[in-house]
């Protein structure tokens, strides 16, 4: 595994999601009551920025059509979006969040 430094703990206040970018690749980043999640950010639906996304507990409401995700698995928990969105590893290093893409 490869992680790359995407932000810092204190960029992403609990229950807040940011868009980051790690080797060409734009992802959704959230704070769930202080464990770090990543998703793609883009919704399968009609491309809405999941980032922008509202956190419900451990999924987050597209901000578009409020399609439902699980934030630890990238699952579609409701429609409009018939597909999921990949998920990957994160870790906390001091206070770095790294994600491995």
């Amino acid at each position: 595994m490869a992680f790359t430094k995407v932000a810092t703990v204190q960029e992403i206040p609990v229950g807040r999601g940011k868009a980051v970018q790690a080797k060409g690749k734009q992802l959704a980043l959230f704070n769930v009551g202080g464990t770090f999640y990543a998703i793609d950010d883009s919704c399968p639906h009609r491309g809405a920025p999941l980032s922008q996304g509202q956190v419900a507990g451990s999924e987050v409401v597209c901000p578009w059509h409020s399609a439902r995700f699980d934030l630890k698995t990238g699952a579609f928990l409701s429609p409009p979006a018939r597909s999921g969105v990949a998920c990957y590893p994160v870790q906390v290093v001091g206070d770095e969040v790294q994600v491995d893409v």
